[in-house]
Order: structure tokens, then C-alpha cells, then sequence
């Protein structure tokens, strides 16, 4: 489990285009692209190679070391994008080159990359929020408004999941927190881990 620290903040609604990366690493379906709107596009690509990194240390020409670093490195074919640079937080991601081309070769500057790990819950002073999207497991750890975790990981069903919990419950007393569960299936989520918890909701 990655530490992390620092604000988040969620992506402001509007006009957006899903990457959502299946198990294999390679094959990506593009959501919304037929009829973009004027302005900025928000492409959130989803995808277990995601990390998250003050601005402060942020580079583009850093980005390959700051991921190698968390362990990441791009696969064959893959690129490296970014969250907005100016934000308190960004999100690095590791995605495939093909994709990316798509994207931008539609849409040209226009594009501004984001990622799940970028959102905030309602509730941060001892929460843990999980979101399951697509086969990819988000999980965020708050303690008193402080962001103590966040990490990207494959979670394709409930045996990932009860993995990652146990992890979770040894680096954390899982009891003094609430679960905060999202995403694909949340009902299902709460049910499989809340029990492990001092309070679950649904997001």
C-alpha cells in the first residue's frame, strides 16, 4: 500500500470521455468520443497504473521516474499522461498509446486527462473510500481531513477485494473509520467488506 499525501479535489462536471483499461492491459473502449463538445474534454482513463503526486514535484519530464519510483513502468505501447499540472494534485497514468492517439487526435489540446483517484468523498476525518470501476479498485484513506493513502489496484471480484481488506486492516484499525463505498456495484461492496468497519455507506 502507497502513502500519499495532500488535497484532492473532483473533477468538475461537464463533457467527458471514459479510456476504461480491461485485465489484459492492452484493450481500451472510448466512451462519448462520436460528438465532443466545444472546450475543455475531460478524458478519465481508467486503469489499476495510476498514482497520485503533489504538484509541487510534479514534472512532465519527471513523470517516467516518478512512477518507476511507485513501481509503475510503461508496458510496451503504453504513454504516460497526466491530470491538470496546475491542481494542488496530479495524477499520473499509464495508458495505451493507441488510445491516447485516438483521443487527442480528435480532440487536439483540448483534452485534459483524470482519473478516479482524483475524487474526494463528502466525508474525509477517518474515512476509507473504495471505488470499483471496470475491473480497477480505487481506495483512498482519510484520518482527521488527511489524505494517509491512495493507490490504484486490479480488483476483478470479490477475492481481490477481501485481499486488498485484509491489507487494509493491517496498516489501518479499521474499526475507527467509515466506509465509503462507489463505483460499479457499491451495494455489493458494502456488503462484502462493511462488517470490517466501524460505519458503511454508500456513495
Amino acid at each position: 500500500m502507497r502513502q500519499a499525501t495532500g488535497k484532492t479535489n473532483r473533477p468538475q462536471d461537464g463533457y467527458g470521455v471514459s479510456i476504461q483499461q480491461s485485465l489484459d492491459g492492452h484493450s481500451f473502449s472510448l466512451l462519448g468520443l462520436e460528438s465532443p463538445a466545444a472546450g475543455v474534454v475531460e478524458v478519465e482513463a481508467v486503469t489499476p497504473r495510476t498514482m497520485l503526486v503533489p504538484c509541487e514535484v510534479f514534472e512532465p519530464a519527471a513523470a517516467e521516474a516518478l512512477l518507476a519510483a511507485a513501481g509503475i513502468r510503461p508496458a510496451a505501447g503504453e504513454r504516460i499522461v497526466w491530470s491538470d499540472p496546475g491542481a494542488e494534485t496530479v495524477a499520473l497514468m499509464c495508458v495505451a498509446g493507441d488510445a491516447v492517439r485516438q483521443v487527442e487526435g480528435r480532440l487536439g489540446d483540448r483534452v485534459r486527462y483524470t482519473s478516479p483517484l482524483l475524487r474526494t468523498p463528502a466525508d474525509t476525518a477517518s474515512a476509507v473510500w473504495m471505488c470499483r470501476q471496470s475491473g480497477t479498485l480505487y481506495i483512498k484513506v482519510y484520518r482527521e481531513q488527511t489524505l494517509r493513502m491512495a493507490e490504484a489496484l486490479p480488483a476483478a471480484g470479490e477475492a481481490d477485494l477481501l485481499y486488498v481488506a485484509e491489507r487494509l486492516q493491517q496498516a489501518f484499525a479499521l474499526r475507527e473509520y467509515v466506509l465509503i463505498a462507489a463505483g460499479d456495484d457499491a451495494k455489493g461492496l458494502r456488503r462484502l467488506l462493511g462488517k470490517r468497519f466501524g460505519k458503511s455507506l454508500c456513495e
